[in-house]
């Protein structure tokens, strides 16, 4: 609200300044010009009565028959010798010429008079000390005028900037995948219209997630079957040698396997994941499944660097096994002999970590590898197996639990992935899936 007010405040200021301003100017130019014609009208009659008072008068006695006039004037009437007043070459020359001159500093108009050396001093005049008074005043008060229309456009913005704030946090609570949340503004709100744009907006968005979830499940369910049809018709075939049947069963598993990424990807893309936390001795629990990986990968080198127990923050056990496999699946993809499992705390977050001794990933690629069915070639194709969704899952649920996946360089010359989350509150911070 700060910002939008300051620019509409300084907005409605300086088009109110403007526009003081071009009266300012009317007056100069129509006010002060009268007034000016009318001062040199004065001086130039006060000046023709002078000289017909004085005319008989030696120049001496000529302020004591001023004084005794009476004249009824606000502001005095002198003479003075012309080398009383201190002056510039130009102004001297404007005075010896006839014109009448201003001292701004005396608030006195001076004017020669003619065929002498003296010259008829009129002030200080009250007008001109008032003049000088309003330029002070007019400073004071366009300091108030600027301070009272805060006032009104403070009044006038606090109830849009409500519904604006109001709006803000229904779009912040849709977004963390909070698909009931809907807004409703007064009929007399100028922001009701939107309301109802964005209510429509959300109801979609509703529609359209259920809809995917529905055709997602659809999907797998008529996938599925053919290929238990399939792998039931390849047991019971006798017309298949050894090698053509294992190579059936593999292509067989691989699309399961495929479906079940799918599945898992399309699950995790949403707004908002449900997430089955627990708290367990997660050190433990990782030393086990290692354990059950190097059963299955005898031949490759599998270090773990680990605590000996602990609890890791609440985490969803389900989710955290297919991070943890797709991480070594895809460390054991690429590796030569060696991978290693790294698992320690860093202050508020819980760090999860993976390296392996092949030919790593290039720094110009490493945004992209969480994205899905991303390969990099030549390296990293479809023949080394996969189905490029296993980083695009560890993000997304690195995400789901507000925390963050990273790749850079390892020690080895391989690739290191780095999963983190929070483990210093009671519940991870959902966020929506990108």
């Amino acid at each position: 609200m700060k910002k939008l007010f300051i620019q509409f405040y300084l907005l409605l200021f300086v088009c109110f300044l403007v526009m003081t301003m071009l009266v300012g100017l009317v007056y100069k130019f129509t006010a002060e010009r009268a007034g000016r014609q009318s001062l040199d009208d004065l001086m130039k009659s006060s000046l023709y009565l002078m000289r017909s008072e004085l005319r008989e008068i030696p120049p001496r006695d000529w302020n004591k028959t001023i004084n005794d006039l009476d004249l009824n004037l606000s502001f005095k009437l002198n003479i003075e010798p012309m080398n009383k007043f201190k002056l510039d070459e130009i102004t001297a020359r404007r005075l010896r010429e006839g014109e009448i001159v201003a001292l701004d500093d005396e608030y006195t108009f001076i004017q020669r008079i003619p065929r002498s050396h003296y010259v008829l001093a009129v002030g200080p005049i009250p007008y001109l000390f008032f003049l000088h008074q309003m330029r002070l005043f007019d400073v004071a008060l366009m300091a108030f005028i600027a301070i009272s229309l805060a006032f009104p456009v403070f009044i006038w913005m606090r109830p849009h900037w409500q519904d604006m704030l109001k709006l803000e946090t229904a779009a912040q609570r849709l977004g963390k995948g909070h698909l009931d949340e809907r807004i409703h503004f007064d009929s007399a709100s100028s922001f009701e219209r939107l309301g109802v744009a964005f209510n429509q907006m959300a109801d979609n968005i509703n529609a359209l997630i259920a809809s995917k979830k529905l055709l997602i499940d659809g999907i797998a369910h008529e996938l599925r079957t053919p290929l238990v049809r399939l792998r039931y018709r390849l047991e019971m075939s006798d017309n298949l040698t050894e090698q053509e049947s294992q190579a059936l069963n593999r292509d067989i598993s691989q699309l399961e396997g495929l479906i079940d990424e799918l599945l898992t990807y399309a699950r995790l893309d949403r707004p908002q994941t449900d997430l089955h936390l627990s708290q367990v001795d997660f050190p433990a629990w990782l030393q086990n499944h290692i354990a059950d990986v190097r059963l299955i990968h005898p031949h490759r080198n599998i270090e773990l660097e680990c605590p000996a127990s602990g609890i890791f923050g609440q985490i969803d056990l389900r989710l955290m096994e297919r991070v943890i496999d797709n991480l070594i699946n895809n460390a054991l993809r690429y590796s030569r002999q060696t991978l290693r499992v790294s698992l320690w705390l860093d202050g508020p977050a819980a760090v999860l970590q993976v390296e392996d001794d092949g030919p790593g990933i290039p720094a110009e690629e490493r945004e992209h590898v969480f994205q899905p069915f991303v390969r990099l070639d030549p390296s990293r194709d479809r023949a080394t197996g996969g189905c490029g969704l296993g980083l695009a899952i560890v993000h997304s649920v690195a995400v789901a639990m507000g925390g963050a996946v990273s790749v850079d360089d390892a020690p080895a010359g391989g690739a290191r992935l780095c999963f983190s989350w929070p483990v210093n509150t009671s519940e991870p911070q959902i966020q929506p899936v990108a």
